[in-house]
């Protein structure tokens, strides 16, 4: 189960977010001696927000971001964090605290390349070592 608390951002090493790949999107980690697949994945159910086209900063209501963190090793593969991300937030899951600190998500980016000003930035730290 995972926990939110508050973050203290010196600590955590960043994500290799590209936003311009655009979403959903996910790459490989290595930390510590463990590996791990990252997801993130944004979810638009309010259509009002791509209207005017402009970036989402997200969340919103009826906007959002999630994570979704697998240790590929040591060991089978198993689902360590998965959740709806809300900047400043740290949320951990198993070894690992991830947090968000802004997710700027241009429409165009949305199934979709292109450097259209989409900004994600986030870190992850290791809680404990494997």
């Amino acid at each position: 189960m995972s926990e939110v608390t508050t973050i203290a951002l010196s600590r955590y090493l960043k994500l290799p977010v590209n936003a311009d790949d655009g979403f959903p999107q996910a790459f490989r980690l290595a930390l510590g001696t463990a590996t791990y697949t990252v997801e993130l994945t944004v979810t638009v159910v309010e259509e009002s927000w791509l209207a005017d086209g402009r970036p989402l900063v997200l969340p919103l209501p009826g906007a959002f971001m999630v994570a979704t963190v697998t240790r590929e090793s040591p060991g089978p593969a198993q689902v360590v964090l998965r959740r709806k991300l809300v900047p400043g937030l740290e949320y951990q899951g198993a070894e690992l605290a991830l947090v968000a600190v802004s997710m700027v998500v241009d429409p165009r980016n949305l199934g979709a390349a292109g450097a259209y000003g989409s900004q994600v930035v986030a870190g992850v730290a290791a809680r404990w070592a494997l």
